[in-house]
């Protein structure tokens, strides 16, 4: 089963295993934090996580980040 992230979903990602909060994510990216946290909050679903730690330990099993 693949994982299929958009382009921004990566991006943030990326910047999560950075280890970046949503704040600085959201002035990075200059978008509102609240739309950060729908972008974890999605990732989190796509890569059946309960939290951001497990979200970047999963996207390395994946093969999403390297």
């Amino acid at each position: 089963m693949a994982i299929l992230l958009t382009e921004r979903e990566s991006t943030v990602l990326k910047l999560l295993a950075e280890g970046y909060d949503n704040k600085k994510i959201a002035s990075l990216l200059f978008l509102s934090e609240y739309t950060v946290r729908d972008y974890v909050s999605s990732l989190m679903i796509k890569l059946r996580a309960k939290n951001r730690t497990q979200v970047v330990a999963s996207a390395f099993r994946w093969g999403l980040l390297s």
